[in-house]
């Protein structure tokens, strides 16, 4: 008990510090919850089960070649994007009709994991594009913006 009376200041100050480190860890915990999950959480988990390969968008290009300057195929996170670049003849019911031949290249399991969206533009003096159509992974159709015109 002595020696406790002795050095009382110094207890008192450990007992100080170690109330101001449970303070930080308190207040890191409080504002950082998270801190050791990914950025975006856990949205882009399978992508590496399922990936799209350059065969597969080579033959997503060549089905839409038709009526088209350009088609270009990308793959960011979940989602597929394809920008088509329509010839002048090209008309409103042919462009819809990519997204069939998206599809049709596109296994059950790509389908079911990655969304698409699928953008035709179109140089023609017409105020029905651009369209842009998108899936959904959880849904069987596209949904398109709506017709002008």
């Amino acid at each position: 008990m002595r020696f406790i009376k002795k050095h009382i200041n110094l207890f008192v100050f450990i007992g100080v510090i170690i109330l101001i480190i449970l303070g930080v860890v308190m207040a890191k915990n409080l504002f950082f919850p998270s801190e050791t999950t990914a950025i975006y959480g856990t949205r882009l988990e399978g992508r590496n089960k399922v990936k799209i390969k350059d065969e597969t968008k080579n033959k997503i290009k060549e089905a839409l070649s038709e009526n088209t300057e350009n088609v270009t195929v990308r793959v960011q996170g979940k989602i597929i994007y394809v920008v088509v670049k329509g010839k002048a003849e090209l008309s409103l019911d042919t462009a819809k009709s990519f997204s069939g031949k998206i599809l049709e290249n596109l296994t059950d399991e790509e389908k079911a994991f990655y969304d698409i969206q699928l953008l035709v533009e179109n140089d023609a003096n017409t105020n029905q594009f651009p369209i842009i159509g998108y899936k959904q992974h959880t849904k069987t159709d596209f949904v398109w913006t709506k017709d002008r015109g």
